[in-house]
């Protein structure tokens, strides 16, 4: 949301952002319009407002929308004690007022783009609302599915207070398994359903990738496609990044990649700059993988002489065992926990392989901000991971490493592999070179959603 709808502008597309106004957000200069949106709750009136951002910095116009019940809180989806209990209503609300957020705006989207199980009921309220409407003043809706292991379940008794017709319940609509699921019912009732990479869309139709909704997908096959997500290239240039301590020339990236490494070895005191260095950004879960790295970092360092930096936070078991590896090899390992955006720079500017040997990976942005970075990525073969990285058995055109199994031998033998080439050190650099120059702007994928709200339209 803060790439796409610039590039969306710049390509002629009349693109508005409409969020919550939480907590967090309370310092923006937000000016309030007039006229309220009614929320219907059991019979009782629940009125939000909306806000227009009046930062003129930011290039799209963003609407907030305010209802201190449900949005002024600490989390977004939660706190300290877990889940908020009413993320049902919190969803409705927001959806509601995203399918009549002209009555207070003045403005009338063509379509509606939802994303993920949050914003997914916005497509059922937008097929009620055209059940009232002539054709040619009805509207339409994309849901993108950003990662499908979240998907909104809740109750029947939940679904009840939507104020959506009871006849949207049911198997072609928001149940599943005699449970309210907003995601499942977004599917059923987008218009067009996009993921952000073109394998991961393939992937969540298989019961491997599908996460109990792989037969809504394959039922909305038609109507479903991928569009690789981009990044921000003037944000994230190796040239010009004032968070790394060298710029980095993609043409002749050794010096730019030599100083921005010696500094990062400094920083973590880890042992020689001439060892091939390994770097980690990411949340520590199960979806990433990185309980594989724990199980064969011993091994790897007994065998080759390496470096390797982690950042990240999440499993707390992931986060001890990582901190005593780097106590165990001082001089090898270096680790921070938590997120540090600037670290996370200064790691892809500084490494010369990138780790990211994830269960799954809708699109994933890490391995696209290393290699912009010259930093060489290892992937597992999944989802963007595969759209994105261009593998050894290609080898003139080769950016990386993929591996197909997310078992321990198999990141094993590519870590083995990246190796044994970097040793080779005109084939290293050259792979470096293409990752580099690899293009990854939001601009193409503008297109393509352009494409597909044409489509939807018509």
């Amino acid at each position: 949301m803060g790439s796409l709808p610039p590039a969306l502008k710049k390509i002629g597309v009349d693109v508005r952002i409409l969020c919550p106004f939480h907590k967090c957000c309370q310092h923006l200069p937000v000016r309030f319009l007039k006229k309220q949106i009614i929320f219907r709750k059991e019979s009782k009136n629940f009125p939000s407002e909306i806000g227009v951002l009046k930062d003129r910095i930011y290039p799209v116009t963003v609407y907030f929308l305010k209802n201190d019940f449900l949005y002024l809180r600490e989390g977004i989806y939660a706190d300290e004690k877990g889940n908020y209990q009413d993320n049902s209503l919190r969803s409705f609300v927001l959806c509601h007022a995203a399918s009549e957020i002209e009555k207070s705006t003045k403005w009338k989207p063509d379509i509606i783009h939802a994303h993920d199980w949050m914003a997914s009921a916005t497509c059922g309220y937008i097929n009620a609302k055209n059940e009232l409407l002539p054709k040619s003043k009805r509207q339409g809706s994309l849901l993108t599915i950003h990662n499908l292991e979240h998907q909104g379940i809740f109750t029947h008794a939940d679904f009840t207070k939507s104020g959506l017709p009871e006849k949207y319940w049911g198997i072609d609509g928001f149940e599943h398994h005699g449970s309210l699921n907003l995601l499942k019912g977004g599917i059923q009732h987008a218009d067009k359903i996009s993921t952000v990479s073109p394998t991961y869309a393939k992937e969540i139709r298989t019961e491997q990738h599908g996460h109990n909704l792989e037969e809504s997908l394959r039922f909305r096959g038609a109507d479903l496609v991928g569009i690789l997500n981009g990044i921000d290239e003037t944000s994230w240039d190796p040239m010009n990044d004032q968070a790394i301590p060298h710029p980095i020339n993609p043409a002749k990236p050794s010096l730019g990649k030599g100083k921005c490494k010696d500094a990062l070895i400094n920083e973590f005191n880890l042992k020689d700059a001439q060892l091939p260095f390994f770097g980690v950004v990411s949340r520590l879960y199960h979806q990433k993988g990185l309980d594989l790295l724990l199980s064969i970092l011993p091994e790897i360092l007994a065998a080759h002489d390496a470096s390797f930096v982690i950042l990240g936070s999440g499993d707390e078991n992931q986060e001890n065992e990582f901190s005593d590896l780097a106590d165990s090899f001082p001089n090898r390992i270096g680790v921070k926990i938590g997120f540090d955006d600037s670290m996370a720079r200064r790691i892809f500017a500084g490494s010369d392989f990138f780790l990211m040997p994830s269960r799954f990976e809708p699109c994933g942005l890490a391995q696209q901000y290393a290699m912009r970075y010259g930093s060489v990525p290892i992937g597992r073969n999944t989802g963007g991971l595969s759209d994105t990285i261009i593998p050894p058995s290609d080898k003139n055109n080769s950016t990386g490493y993929l591996f197909d199994k997310a078992d321990q031998e198999s990141l094993k033998f590519a870590i083995n592999q990246a190796l044994a080439d970097w040793k080779k050190k005109k084939q290293y650099t050259q792979m470096q070179k293409r990752a580099m120059a690899i293009p990854c702007t939001w601009e193409a994928a503008a297109h393509k959603y352009k494409d597909l709200y044409s489509w939807i339209a018509d």
